[in-house]
């Protein structure tokens, strides 16, 4: 079955090196196991490489059957098994069978012609796939009028798992696209249906619906809803929003918690007043000692303060900036619009590195 994890990483445009084109490839199609995010491809070559770069490409259609391979590269057969099941799922390899023994090639003959054909495969998969949202998808103006907070997600890399369809086994249409695509998680239990209550919350509502209310509604802890949550917005389905109604009221919240708790100098300290203009500090702390202070009295006074400063003064005083979450679009074509953008700009660099690599080698 075909199956794609997808992934941005930096093009190497400038360097003419085989084995860093190689290793961008094998990143940027999920088949190097990296330990950090922030791995550079350098960093993270393995067996898979190896095997690629030595024995695969150099003889693509040779035929390579699996003892062959292990005689000639010294790996396990249980790590061999491992890999070529990782190539044949994304595409990259193909096999034919003779007698007992499968024999594998690469897809017509050269790593850029399967990756041609893997380009071609995943862009119908994903709009076949995709197209199952305009069904669940409430279109809606409302859920677009605050300004995203990281356009294009810049704050997360972009990744996806692009699959087939496989057994539904008595799932909806949804929940099956939400755990092939890997939303559920690596590990996702078979009757964990949390990414698929998300994602529903989601498409309906009007407006953007912070963590605690996607808490309260799916009866989950902070952290499996944010895990799913992040997985979604890395792969361009959602993202944050800063919900700027909402800071005056925290702002109040930490104020007045804190005057209560530790008194004038730490909140001019430790507490982020010391950051603003000393007049306006003055003013919150003398509202404060009079018990004049009120939401709507914190929002007047800081009107002038910009936003980044009003965040910074919330995480100062032990509160959370108020973040909403939406999906990236009006409707369910706007969304799946702004996938497939980023998965063909991702598609037409492998296209290009990898008859880069053919070129020089």
């Amino acid at each position: 079955m075909f199956v794609l994890r997808l992934q941005e990483h930096p093009v190497p445009v400038g360097s003419t090196d085989p084995d860093i084109l190689l290793a961008w490839i094998l990143d940027t199609m999920g088949l190097v196991r990296r330990r950090k995010i922030s791995d550079e491809v350098v960093t993270t070559r393995g067996s898979i490489h190896a095997l690629m770069k030595e024995y695969l490409i150099p003889e693509p259609l040779r035929g390579w059957d699996s003892q062959s391979m292990i005689e000639a590269s010294g790996i396990s057969s249980t790590a061999l098994h491992h890999q070529l099941v990782k190539l044949r799922s994304c595409g990259l390899l193909t096999t034919t069978t003779e007698g007992r023994w499968k024999r594998y090639v690469i897809r017509n003959g050269s790593l850029s012609a399967a990756v041609e054909l893997i380009a071609a495969q995943t862009e119908i998969i994903l709009k076949q796939r995709m197209s199952i949202l305009e069904e669940v998808i409430s279109p809606s103006e409302t859920r677009m009028n605050n300004q995203a907070l990281q356009r294009g997600g810049e704050d997360l890399p972009f990744r996806i798992i692009i699959s087939e369809q496989g057994p539904m086994e008595n799932r909806e249409g949804l929940e099956s696209l939400l755990r092939d695509f890997g939303f559920a998680g690596d590990r996702g239990k078979s009757d964990d249906k949390l990414s698929m209550n998300i994602f529903t919350q989601l498409a309906t509502a009007e407006t953007p619906v912070t963590a605690d209310y996607l808490m309260k509604e799916t009866d989950e802890s902070r952290t499996r809803v944010l895990g799913v949550l992040d997985r979604l917005r890395s792969a361009l389905l959602v993202e944050r929003v800063l919900l700027e109604d909402r800071i005056s009221h925290n702002l109040f919240i930490g104020l007045t918690h804190q005057w209560a708790q530790r008194g004038e100098k730490w909140i001019r300290g430790r507490g982020g007043l010391g950051r603003i203009e000393q007049k306006l500090a003055d003013q919150i702390i003398s509202d404060l000692n009079q018990e004049k202070m009120t939401t709507e009295r914190i929002s007047k006074l800081l009107d002038v303060v910009d936003i980044d400063a009003k965040c910074l003064l919330v995480n100062t005083l032990g509160g959370r900036v108020p973040y909403g979450y939406r999906l990236t679009g009006k409707d369910a074509k706007a969304v799946i619009s702004r996938l497939l953008s980023r998965v063909e700009r991702i598609l037409e660099r492998l296209q290009m590195i990898s008859q880069k690599y053919d070129q020089i080698t």
